[in-house]
């Protein structure tokens, strides 16, 4: 058997930096014209829920998680765009994944009986342009989507709930 070298242990630091997660969503949703206080739904010690009401019967939710881990802390962003009838759910499933392909920057998913465009962030380093960057791309896609998946299924409009 080979000789297993022994290097010396290093002192590792952990260095702490850039901008608190919390703040930094709370700054987000401030410069949205919104009260962060007032939107917060759910508050736990590793994690803070907001819902944001874009009015339309649209609601936007912004999760941060994994508080307790820095380096893991994440930021989800998502919008309800349509609900998944039980009726033509395949159909509506497989149009929604084929129009995705098209997206940018951001994803659609299913959650629960929903569709929903999001865009999950890694919080370490990031700033609130990125972060409201991601929300634009969210909105600005959000009425294509939509659009898209009605003239795929050849439905007038998508229901919403």
């Amino acid at each position: 058997m080979a000789k297993i070298k022994k290097f010396p242990t290093m002192n590792i630091q952990k260095i702490t930096g850039g901008k608190d997660p919390i703040r930094l969503v709370e700054e987000f949703i401030l410069r949205r014209g919104f009260d962060p206080d007032a939107c917060e739904r759910e508050k736990t010690p590793d994690s803070v829920r907001w819902m944001l009401d874009l009015g339309e019967d649209k609601e936007l939710e912004v999760l941060l998680e994994a508080l307790r881990r820095p380096a893991e802390t994440t930021i989800y962003m998502g919008l309800n765009i349509a609900t998944v009838p039980v009726r033509g759910a395949s159909d509506m499933l497989a149009a929604a994944l084929e129009i995705a392909d098209g997206l940018v920057g951001i994803k659609v998913s299913l959650v629960g009986h929903y569709l929903v465009l999001s865009a999950s962030l890694g919080a370490a380093g990031l700033t609130l342009e990125e972060l409201d960057y991601s929300f634009k791309l969210i909105v600005a896609q959000e009425v294509w989507f939509r659009q898209t998946l009605a003239e795929e299924l050849g439905w007038d409009d998508l229901p919403l709930d």
